[in-house]
């Protein structure tokens, strides 16, 4: 509900002000009313006002009552707002809440009296009057349309729509329109001030670039709309992301490079990317390639990359910082290399995700050079001096004809 600072004072005197039996005579019942709420807080023009007023009989009381009368009216006037009879009987000790209501053509600081009649067991009836303050507001009716995307759903258009008025906005309809055709029609629950509801749209069948949304709603006593056009294919994009891929390890001792590309797998550019050695216990960045500004990348585009660091001999992987500025907004990631795969093959590599293929060791016993491929040269020696074999087989045998 809404409660605005003045309503609250008004209420919080009224109760403090009500805290003791008000009585009409000496030797009447002890009758108070304990509490009192208005709802709504703000009430607009217009709008019914809803007066919930519990009326207790106080313990100390000589007599059973009954209420047979609980009305509004204006201090000082005879102008009535609602009337309630015959509410019920109440014993000493208990109480009645009841609800009464009332509403204001009018803004401005209303101020009400609620008026009480009862009846003792005598017969004899006694009044009360409790007075109550409302503060009436003009009606201001704002609603505003906004549409997104959800992650990884290019095909559906979620539309919000905020009420940033102090009325409730009724009979609501949202309708996606393309190119002068009406893709959907979607019925929304009621909104509140100062809140929103979404409805989805599913966008796959649309040829047309831009989607028009139109929301329809009833708000203090008259029909209103507001329009939102849309870039479907603008609300769809993935962000740009940079991951490597592609990547070769080489080792020379103690001594890694890394080379490969850094990727955009996303739909939007990315700019000033750079991907640099985490600095850790065992890796640490070394020259020439401790860190590679890579620059921008367009969407679905890539890059080389070339890195070059120090490890200790228990290093399993090597973290790559990556950073970069997407959508005007900068992105830090970690990517690690893997380094248990580089005793298998030379410059063998891998798509990396946690983890790459990488060369063997260059001090092992079947090292060649970074990223050849080709075949071992013990294998490549022996098939030549099978080869020259063969060849001096032929010649002897061509000598003795």
């Amino acid at each position: 509900m809404r409660r605005s600072p003045l309503s609250r004072l008004v209420l919080a005197l009224l109760v403090l002000s009500s805290t003791g039996a008000v009585t009409a005579t000496a030797a009447g019942p002890a009758i108070q009313l304990s509490s009192v709420t208005v709802s709504p807080d703000d009430p607009i023009t217009d709008e019914q006002v809803t007066i919930d007023a519990t009326i207790s009989n106080l313990e100390n009381s000589d007599s059973i009552v009954d209420v047979t009368d609980l009305y509004v009216r204006s201090i000082g006037t005879t102008q009535e707002f609602d009337r309630i009879e015959n509410v019920g009987s109440i014993s000493p000790g208990g109480s009645l809440s009841v609800p009464i209501s009332a509403r204001f053509e009018t803004p401005g600081q209303k101020q009400l009296a609620i008026n009480l009649v009862v009846q003792d067991t005598n017969g004899e009836y006694h009044s009360y009057t409790y007075p109550v303050y409302v503060e009436v507001s003009e009606p201001k009716v704002k609603a505003d349309l906004s549409a997104t995307a959800p992650q990884n759903d290019s095909e559906t258009i979620e539309v919000s729509l905020t009420n940033f008025g102090n009325t409730n906005l009724t009979n609501v309809e949202v309708t996606a329109t393309a190119n002068g055709n009406v893709i959907e029609r979607n019925l929304v629950r009621d909104v509140s001030p100062e809140s929103n509801r979404i409805s989805a749209f599913d966008t796959s069948d649309v040829v047309s670039d831009t989607v028009e949304f139109t929301a329809t709603y009833d708000a203090a006593g008259d029909s209103h709309s507001t329009s939102l056009v849309s870039n479907v294919n603008e609300e769809a994009q993935v962000p740009g992301k940079i991951r490597l891929t592609a990547v070769e390890v080489s080792r020379a001792g103690s001594g890694v490079m890394i080379e490969g590309d850094a990727a955009n797998l996303g739909g939007t550019d990315a700019e000033s990317v750079l991907v640099q050695i985490n600095d850790s216990a065992d890796v640490q960045p070394a020259s020439p390639s401790g860190e590679y500004f890579v620059g921008g990348i367009e969407a679905s585009e890539f890059a080389t990359f070339e890195l070059t660091a120090e490890t200790e001999s228990n290093a399993s992987s090597i973290p790559v910082d990556i950073t970069y500025i997407v959508d005007n907004e900068r992105v830090t990631t970690i990517q690690k290399v893997d380094l248990t795969a580089t005793a298998m093959s030379a410059g063998s590599s891998g798509v990396p995700g946690d983890s790459v293929a990488s060369g063997a060791d260059a001090s092992g016993p079947n090292s060649g050079s970074a990223g050849s491929g080709g075949l071992p040269l013990r294998l490549i020696a022996g098939g030549i001096a099978v080869i020259s074999i063969l060849l001096a087989g032929v010649a002897y045998r061509w000598r003795s004809r």
